[in-house]
């Protein structure tokens, strides 16, 4: 009988807790369309100085600029893990800018 060596291969799982290099623009998108519709933002530009970086032409464009900073920061993997990091944050976010900015 012979014996043959068998290579372990690393446990895929655990490649998975691991972020990519970075995300794609459509998972960016996906996060930015599910947090616009989770947390009711209106379309609009009141956003845009708030969340985003200034060049963006709406609040779903300053939702975009601001998921992708945040998965950079926290270097989260775009998925359901990163939309349970991300709503709180935001909401967070989103009544900080309205306690602080005068109401019009």
């Amino acid at each position: 009988m012979s014996s043959k060596v068998v290579a372990i291969s690393p446990n895929h799982d655990d490649l998975q807790h691991q972020p990519s290099t970075s995300p794609t623009r459509q998972d960016v998108r996906k996060l930015a369309s599910a947090l616009v519709i989770s947390l009711n933002i209106a379309p609009g530009k009141a956003l845009v100085l708030s969340l985003g970086h200034g060049q963006e032409a709406s609040n779903y464009e300053a939702v975009e600029s601001w998921v992708r900073a945040m998965l950079a920061r926290e270097q989260l993997p775009a998925g359901r893990l990163a939309l349970q990091i991300l709503l709180p944050a935001l909401e967070a976010q989103l009544h900080t800018i309205t306690e602080t900015l005068p109401q019009l």
